[in-house]
């Protein structure tokens, strides 16, 4: 019975843990579908970045991506929380997870298992996370 209890609450505590780290958050998602090129794969959002961000997905995207300008160029929100946005290659993911490593902040994508694609889909994921001391960064 001692380690039953033991295997679920083990079981318990990295189900949570997968969410992503305390004090960050996935805040969008979004299928931009086959790109053209190579798109920059990880800004903060501040000043004009994401409009930056944009304008360079739109020259490589092959779809329509209004989607990905209202979450690149929302108003960011302050008091130590900083908005981070990240194209990533996949297949047919369904969402995205905010990792954290040694104050790298980055995404994993997830959902869409077992599923074979001839060709890589690409995914904008826009991550808040609390950061008051402004200690994070962005993987190199």
């Amino acid at each position: 019975m001692r380690i039953t209890v033991a295997v679920v609450l083990l079981l318990l505590t990295g189900v949570a843990a997968c969410g992503g780290p305390a004090g960050t958050q996935t805040t969008g998602f979004v299928e931009l579908g086959p790109l053209r090129g190579n798109p920059r794969l990880a800004t903060e959002l501040t000043g004009n970045a994401g409009d930056t961000m944009y304008q360079a997905l739109r020259q490589v995207s092959t779809k329509d991506i209004d989607q990905a300008r209202e979450l690149l160029t929302r108003p960011q929100p302050g008091g130590g929380t900083r908005s981070f946005a990240f194209v990533k290659p996949g297949c047919a993911e369904t969402g995205a997870a905010p990792t954290l490593t040694d104050n790298v902040i980055g995404v994993r994508l997830t959902g869409g298992e077992n599923t074979n694609c001839a060709q890589a889909n690409y995914f904008l994921v826009t991550v808040e996370a609390e950061d008051p001391e402004n200690r994070l960064r962005l993987p190199a």
